[in-house]
């Protein structure tokens, strides 16, 4: 089904990408959670939220969604609209509801997802090590996800394989919205060898009382500001598990967490 489809079977006023009607979306999928859109979504998907703000925009530019639908007559604001016409990601907002929107995408051929990903060959990465560091503002909802966001046009632009750049920018977006939701302040280091991809993230937080129990998919301490944004699934930690090659967490309470992410660019070899 084409975006244009789209529009014509949700009645959806195009707030932009007009140059895009044309673009196949494979499946749909909707969820005003982020953390959840970031563990199943899958490049190509047309998303449907009631989440009209810049992270629901930086979620989908993270999984490659191929559309963005804002339902229940919301709409974005414009450095929503700004970042959504730069990275060439259509925006288009209905009247209906959730559930008749999907239902109507449903009726016209458009399924749900199906959790089957095929990796692309990884691209060979630069012979020396590429290193990159960013102090993250704890609190900051306004910045987050442009790390991340950074992190990914710098794996594009040195020609990583799509599915292992998906893969970090959501292991480094969830590690980023933590250290902005939960500490006062944190730093994120991006490590790239021609072995492995390696994200450090470490925060000036809390810390966490019972890893295992904060590792478990639903557990969430979020505070109701943090759910308005779209997150406080209890995804977050997971989610970079399940991108991960090798994971490892640290923490101290009253001091702050630690995070190694390691995300290989070939079946073999050892870590950086």
């Amino acid at each position: 089904m084409t975006l244009r489809d789209v529009r014509d079977a949700l009645q959806a006023e195009v707030l932009n990408g007009l140059e895009f009607l044309d673009r196949e979306v494979y499946a749909v999928g909707a969820s005003d959670l982020m953390s959840d859109v970031l563990a199943f979504g899958q490049p190509g998907l047309l998303l449907l939220t009631g989440l009209a703000n810049i992270q629901a925009v930086r979620t989908a530019d993270i999984i490659e969604a191929g559309g963005l639908v804002f339902v229940r007559g919301k709409k974005p604001d414009d450095e929503s609209l700004d970042l959504a016409s730069r990275k060439k990601l259509p925006l288009l907002a209905t009247s209906l509801m959730m559930f008749p929107a999907c239902g109507l995408l449903y009726e016209k051929g458009l399924r749900g997802l199906v959790q089957t990903v095929s990796p692309s060959p990884p691209a060979a990465a630069q012979d020396e090590v590429l290193t990159r560091a960013y102090d993250i503002a704890g609190g900051d909802f306004n910045k987050a996800g442009r790390v991340s966001i950074e992190i990914k046009e710098i794996l594009q632009e040195l020609g990583i394989s799509p599915e292992l750049i998906r893969r970090t920018a959501i292991a480094t977006y969830e590690a980023e919205m933590n250290i902005v939701m939960y500490a006062l302040r944190g730093r994120l280091r991006l490590d790239l060898s021609p072995r492995a991809i390696l994200i450090e993230a470490a925060d000036e937080g809390p810390g966490i009382a019972d890893i295992g129990k904060a590792m478990t998919e639903g557990y969430s301490t979020a505070t109701p500001e943090m759910r308005e944004m779209g997150f406080g699934a209890g995804m977050g930690l997971p989610n970079i598990k399940r991108n991960a090659d090798a994971f490892d967490i640290e923490s101290a309470l009253g001091r702050g967490t630690r995070l190694r992410i390691v995300i290989r660019l070939s079946g073999q070899g050892e870590e950086p």
